[in-house]
């Protein structure tokens, strides 16, 4: 989560990228009537973790926190043909909206599941689906290590892990954050990062951006 004024530096990497597409903007704008600008991904993350994707050759994906299917699109966009995309979200009026933005996408080549409700119970039904290449974790973040477990089950060796917010605003570290976290999320978070690290499970690096992208290689 993030404030919405953009820095210089983000200014200048929107100016570099190709400009969002008419449903990627529906989905931004949909968050906005949300009041939920702020959490949106910014367009050079989303690039990025496009990029990540396809660079991976992931064609069964899973991602967790739709919102109103911003990163969605840049991870269906990445998949190759025959991919699939299932994506969680928890609130029905979010989904609603995800909903009337993916109807517009061509899915005669691949496929995006919108899967609605708590993510804990759904990626236990989901299971059934595996084992899949890849997971990108930007949901509920009191369930990060649950999410992380699942993937950890449920991915294939070489599978893909991406997830967002892990500085938690620099909470992680003991900076004090405009966004209040309560300490169970915070304590939640670092071993959640603590896990991704260990190099007996994970080849994993941290992309330093705003708050912070862990993208590992489960072994």
């Amino acid at each position: 989560m993030r404030e919405t004024v953009l820095t210089n530096r983000e200014v200048y990497m929107g100016s570099l990228l190709l400009e969002e597409n008419e449903c990627k903007q529906q989905s931004r704008k949909f968050a906005e009537e949300l009041g939920l600008a702020r959490i949106s991904i910014s367009p050079a993350e989303a690039q990025l973790i496009k990029t990540l994707v396809r660079l991976h050759g992931a064609k069964k994906f899973v991602e967790i926190g739709t919102l109103t299917g911003l990163s969605a699109q840049y991870l269906f966009e990445a998949l190759p043909e025959g991919g699939e995309l299932w994506t969680l979200e928890k609130e029905p009026k979010h989904g609603d909206m995800a909903s009337q933005v993916f109807n517009k996408l061509d899915q005669t080549k691949k496929k995006i599941h919108l899967v609605l409700g708590d993510a804990r119970e759904e990626l236990t039904k989901l299971s059934t689906q595996g084992p899949f290449d890849g997971v990108f974790i930007d949901g509920n973040k009191a369930a990060y290590f649950d999410y992380l477990s699942w993937a950890e089950s449920n991915l294939r060796p070489g599978g893909l892990i991406l997830a967002d917010n892990i500085f938690l605003s620099g909470s992680v570290w003991g900076d004090t954050a405009l966004q209040r976290f309560s300490e169970k999320q915070i304590k939640i978070m670092q071993e959640f990062n603590e896990r991704l690290s260990d190099p007996a499970l994970f080849e994993a690096a941290i992309v330093p951006s705003y708050e912070g992208l862990f993208v590992a290689i489960k072994k």
